[in-house]
């Protein structure tokens, strides 16, 4: 499962495992799969959201965070 660390648009941040990121016209959602069903780990509105990363670890054990783009919703487009 993946490393997901979230930056809010306050300066705060959160770290979080999830196995997929997905958007709606609103909020943005990191989910985890149990039992054959998407489960939510995690939601906030987008507006508070500055950036995520994704966590990868280097061959030689240290992590590297990427930034990631965020999803498009389901059924359509992101306006930004």
């Amino acid at each position: 499962m993946a490393h997901y660390r979230v930056q809010f648009k306050d300066g705060s941040s959160q770290t979080l495992r999830a196995m997929r990121v997905r958007t709606d016209a609103h909020s943005l959602y990191l989910e985890e799969r149990a039992a054959g069903d998407w489960r939510e780990v995690f939601s906030n509105p987008l507006e508070e959201v500055e950036r995520i990363q994704r966590r990868f670890t280097e061959n030689n054990g240290t992590w590297t965070w990427h930034q990631e783009r965020l999803p498009a919703p389901v059924g359509g487009t992101r306006s930004q």
